[in-house]
This record gives structure tokens, C-alpha cells and sequence, in this order.
């Protein structure tokens, strides 16, 4: 890394001030901003532009831009910002390069001398001394994404067979070692709908990982050109709620998989839940919201503003509520 330079996502970049070139439609509550180093990741995930072998714009991460900033204007932006705009977390995006590690570090410790903003990292697996190091440095959460719900999706999608430097194994584990040095709850994953698991898989990596005290939060697969699945469509909507309200009953109302029905090709077909439960989770809006750390809501990360929005940055419309309510109640108990 040039440790005078900063990736930041457009939207917080926005909100910083550092650039009006876009408005902003729903307001970043977290500062995202991305490790800075010359050329592509060393990873080769199949969905990334920052993978090795991509051939997508270099300043992208899914469907956001990440301009690069002078990291001591960047922290300027950040110490005197108006109390009433001030985000509500930061979380750094940490590519894969020899001096990860290092640089990471680096801007840690320049963040919490201006700053007492909470500090998430999302991080390739580490060693468990370099994990217990960030910690010390005043991380409060860590994410280590496994993207797939299963050994064999990820394996193909960011593993051996796509000569990444990736495996299920280490990256499991990895975040089984996270949970020894951060509390309950402040480690968490990433799941991607959409890359080829069943709902059934998913269902049961995100029970699995409950009880492990891990929060896996959902994202959609979004189809970026130049990157290895840039074919590949993004996740049917109706198929994607559902799995956001099984994610939510597992996690949020302490449901197991009995209370989640599936068919013989693995789909969800039905919820242990009345309609009336149903309507106040669809109320509630939660369930359907970005999710993983708090505060952090990804405006318009997998979604684009005119839509279909799959994780809404904020709380849901009546209308978007109704319609919502109308996909689902026919999965619930009459």
C-alpha cells in the first residue's frame, strides 16, 4: 500500500464530502473504505473486479465505485465532520496482497487517533496472532467472507478449482479461531445468494453459524462485467426473500430448520409461522434490511436505485411492505 492513499466507496466519499459528483439517495450510516494497493487482489474469486483475472475496472467492489483518495484528506473529512452527519461505523475492506496485514495496521491506528467511530474490518483469513493483534488495536468487529454455503460451491467459485488461494477449510476455521478473541456476535460472514447453493444449504450454514455465534449477513449475486461470472444472473427476488426471512427466524427468533420446510430440489415451500407473525416481521422491516454489522446498511450495493432492491438501506415503505407481505404469505401457515 502507499500508505498516503485511500480507496473510499463513492457513496461515503459523498457524505464526506469529497466528492460531488453523485447525490446520494440513502445516506451511507457506515464509512466504507478499501485497502489501497497497485493492480488487482491477489485472490481470484469468480464474482470480484478486484480478482486477479478480472477484467473490471480496477476502482470497483461488486456494483460501487471506490475512488482513491489522499488518506490524510480522507481523515481530515472524517475528525470534523458535524455531529449530526457523522457515521455511525467504519469498516475497511482489506484486499489480499503481501502487505495486508501491515497496511491494515497502519490505518487502524491513524483512524483511532481522530476518531472514536467503531471499526469493522473485513478481512482474508489471518493467523490467530495477527487476529488477536487487530483486536488490540481497537477493532471492534471482524468479517471473514465465505461467500458460498458449501465446500463445493466455494471451491469453484474462489478455491482450487479457480487456482484461487483460497479453501473452505481455512476459511472456516478461520472464523471459528475469531470467535475465541472477539465477543459473541462481532464476527461475521458473508453469504451470497445466487452463486449455485440450494436454499437448503444455505439454511443450514446460517444455522450452523448461529451456533457458533457468528452473524452471516445475505447478500444477492450481482452480475459485474469483466469479472469470471459476469453471465451469470442475479437470484430471483421471490427466491431471495425467502431466504431472508429464514435467515431472520433462524437468527433473530431462535427458529431451527424444522420450522422451515423444503421441497426435494431443496427450496424453501414453507415457514413454521402464521400470517400474522409474518405481518409483523414484513413491519418491522429488519428481516429485509442489509445485514451483518450495525449500522452498516450498503446503499444500492447489490440493488441498483431503480431496482429490485434486495437489501433495503433503511426501513421499508407501506408499499414496499404490502408487496413484500403478498410474495410471502403463501410460504406461512394457514
Amino acid at each position: 500500500m502507499d500508505v498516503n492513499k485511500i480507496r473510499v466507496s463513492i457513496g461515503s466519499a459523498a457524505k464526506l464530502g469529497l466528492t460531488s459528483n453523485i447525490k446520494i439517495a440513502d445516506s451511507p450510516t457506515t464509512c466504507y473504505l478499501m485497502t489501497y494497493v497497485e493492480g488487482k487482489c491477489a485472490a481470484n474469486c469468480g464474482f470480484c473486479p478486484q480478482a486477479r483475472e478480472s477484467e473490471s475496472s480496477i476502482d470497483r467492489l461488486s456494483r460501487v465505485t471506490w475512488p482513491v483518495y489522499s488518506f490524510s484528506k480522507f481523515l481530515t473529512k472524517i475528525k470534523y465532520m458535524m455531529p449530526s452527519k457523522r457515521f455511525k461505523r467504519i469498516c475497511i475492506q482489506t484486499l489480499n496482497y503481501p502487505e495486508n496485514f501491515k497496511d491494515l495496521c497502519e490505518i487502524i491506528s491513524e483512524l483511532k487517533k481522530e476518531t472514536s467511530i467503531p471499526i469493522s474490518i473485513a478481512i482474508p483469513p489471518m493467523n490467530t496472532d495477527r487476529i488477536r493483534e487487530l483486536r488490540l488495536l481497537g477493532v471492534e468487529r471482524v468479517g471473514i467472507a465465505l461467500d458460498a454455503a458449501s465446500k463445493q460451491v466455494f471451491e469453484k467459485i474462489k478455491g482450487e478449482l479457480v487456482n484461487g488461494p483460497y479453501s473452505w477449510k481455512t476459511h472456516y476455521e478461520a472464523l471459528l479461531k475469531a470467535t475465541k478473541i472477539f465477543r459473541d456476535g462481532a464476527v461475521s460472514t458473508h453469504i451470497i445468494v445466487g452463486l449455485g447453493n440450494s436454499q437448503k444449504e444455505i439454511m443450514e450454514l446460517i444455522f450452523k453459524l448461529k451456533e457458533h455465534h457468528i452473524t452471516p449477513a445475505l447478500f444477492a449475486f450481482t452480475p459485474i462485467k469483466g469479472t469470471n461470472l459476469e453471465d451469470l444472473n442475479s437470484p430471483d427476488l421471490l427466491n431471495f426473500r425467502k431466504v431472508q426471512l429464514g435467515r431472520y427466524l433462524l437468527v433473530n427468533e431462535n427458529k431451527s430448520l424444522k420450522d422451515i420446510t423444503f421441497n426435494n430440489k431443496e427450496a424453501i415451500i414453507g415457514f413454521n409461522i402464521s400470517k400474522a407473525d409474518l405481518l409483523n416481521i414484513v413491519d418491522d422491516s429488519i428481516a429485509f434490511m442489509t445485514t451483518g454489522c450495525p449500522n452498516c446498511n450498503r446503499p444500492y450495493y447489490t440493488s441498483k436505485p431503480s431496482g429490485p432492491i434486495y437489501n433495503y438501506p433503511r426501513k421499508l415503505t407501506k408499499s414496499e411492505k404490502d408487496q413484500i407481505y403478498d410474495q410471502l404469505k403463501s410460504f406461512t401457515k394457514i
